[in-house]
């Protein structure tokens, strides 16, 4: 078997440091994968994957994995929403622009700022801390105050690539393997709700961890009677 990874982009994670980058290529190369970079796909007819560089690989198991989009939704003028991303051009307090009173945040809002021309990343943090301002401007807006523009605080970006391999960026620290995946266990572990569920999924984690068990994880397709 052969595990192909095709990415659009020249380099993988783009959204992480070259850092990160580089050493997560190098995992991926390590454990054999074959990286296809600056490449897109074409078409995929249930067996052949075809790129637009005139590639084709045989592939009876295709995973897509292309990033995330927003969710429109039918009523809010489209003038302000990006087709190629599903989000809406909102100012720095998450108001749509061209609304009067409507707001959105995280996956389907697009702040441009000079730090983020293209908008904050579409992962957790962005969301709850728009989420947290956005409430907090709520309360200024009752009581006749100014509002606050929103602010995005950085608290690192983490990517696990498998066993004891991950990569993470956090502030300016630049961290790959072992350390990296220890840290993307903890956090993940630390905002899991219920001190209950995080010691079960601590004791699963390490039970799996010492005797390399691997939960069984199939893909099983309808059977279906050739006459």
């Amino acid at each position: 078997m052969q595990v192909h990874l095709i990415e659009g982009q020249d380099r993988l994670l783009p959204p992480m440091s070259e850092q990160a980058s580089k050493k997560a290529e190098k995992f991926l190369l390590k454990m054999g994968v074959i990286l296809h970079l600056d490449t897109f796909i074409s078409d995929y007819d249930g067996k052949v994957v075809s790129t637009n560089d005139g590639k084709t690989l045989e592939a009876a198991t295709f995973i897509w994995a292309a990033g995330v989009t927003g969710a429109p939704i039918e009523g809010i003028s489209a003038t302000s929403l990006i087709e190629k991303t599903n989000r809406y051009k909102v100012d720095e307090f998450n108001k749509i622009i061209g609304s009067e009173n409507i707001y959105a945040l995280g996956d389907v809002a697009l702040m441009a700022t000079e730090t983020y021309p293209d908008g904050h990343p579409q992962v957790a943090q962005p969301a709850i801390q728009q989420g947290k301002n956005l409430g907090v401007n709520f309360r200024r807006m009752l009581h006749g105050k100014k509002m606050k523009p929103f602010k995005y605080t950085d608290k690192g970006t983490m990517a696990t690539i498998g066993r004891n391999k991950a990569v993470a960026d956090i502030w300016n620290l630049h961290l790959g393997g072992f350390i990296a995946w220890v840290i993307w266990i903890f956090v993940h572990l630390w905002f899991l709700i219920g001190f209950r569920n995080r010691v079960i999924t601590f004791f699963n984690w390490s039970y799996n961890y010492i005797n390399y068990d691997k939960a069984a994880r199939l893909i099983i397709r309808p059977f279906k009677k050739h006459v």
